[in-house]
């Protein structure tokens, strides 16, 4: 008897799911959607305050009935005075105090200390300097002066050391790399 195989070969086809790439697609269309319809209902409500059409031809006559003066005051004077203090507070030490033995009361009362190790009139100088200094081990700083109006120094500065011992090793190991540094007193 010949058997009939029909049943079989009619499958039902299976539906695929969609890919990952295509609802993040969807997903994007949709919110840039959104987001482009509050964007332009945002717009609608500015245009209510700002001139629609054609400018007038001629300025409004009289006074405006409900213009207010609104008086501005003075912009504040600022705050900051450390740019004036900070130079008086410096204190160039001479080589002759720092060759002398310090007694026990100028042990006690450590003071800080910053060497000086270079001045130059451009910033590209002075940070060539300070990375010099940097590859010798000693963390130094650029910090800018205004000697008058048209003149700025750009000047390289290591420390604040704590003590006079601190000062004369730091000087001595720049002194045998070939850099002279002048010795600030700090005041606190």
């Amino acid at each position: 008897m010949p058997r009939d195989y029909k049943h079989r070969a009619q499958k039902k086809p299976q539906k695929k799911p969609l890919p990952g790439w295509l609802w993040l697609l969807a997903g994007l269309l949709i919110g840039s959607f959104v987001a482009g319809l509050f964007w332009l209902s945002g717009q609608s409500d500015l245009a209510g305050n700002e001139w629609v059409g054609a400018q007038p031809d001629r300025p409004p006559q009289g006074k405006p009935t409900n213009a207010q003066q609104v008086e501005v005051p003075p912009p504040p004077k600022p705050r900051f005075d450390f740019y004036n203090m900070l130079p008086e507070m410096e204190v160039v030490v001479p080589d002759e105090v720092l060759e002398q033995v310090p007694t026990k009361t100028e042990q006690a009362a450590t003071a800080d200390y910053l060497v000086q190790v270079g001045s130059f009139r451009k910033t590209e100088d002075a940070d060539r300097l300070k990375a010099q200094l940097a590859l010798l081990g000693f963390e130094s700083r650029v910090v800018s002066a205004q000697i008058n109006a048209q003149d700025t120094r750009y000047r390289v500065r290591s420390g604040p050391y704590r003590g006079l011992e601190a000062v004369k090793k730091v000087r001595q190991r720049l002194a045998a790399n070939g850099y002279n540094g002048i010795v600030i007193r700090v005041e606190r």
